[in-house]
């Protein structure tokens, strides 16, 4: 059923916390209000996330790899 999915998909989660940011923690890395990460969740941009009910939840690895894709390097301009 759709709630043990849920569940399930919670617990993988809890489990493996260390290996997802929330929208406030992505916010607080970037110094961005999490408003901001909301808009560019609606506009479709910024990193991955998935939705479940009550938050967002934005993998590490994808919010890196954001990061490196969007590193700007003035020797390379």
């Amino acid at each position: 059923s759709h709630s043990r999915r849920l569940r399930h998909q919670w617990r993988r989660i809890r489990m493996n916390s260390s290996s997802y940011l929330t929208a406030t923690q992505v916010a607080q890395r970037w110094g961005l209000h999490p408003d901001t990460l909301k808009r560019w969740r609606d506009a479709g941009k910024g990193p991955p996330y998935f939705r479940t009910p009550g938050f967002v939840l934005y993998p590490l690895a994808e919010v890196k790899q954001y990061e490196q894709a969007n590193t700007i390097n003035p020797e390379n301009k």
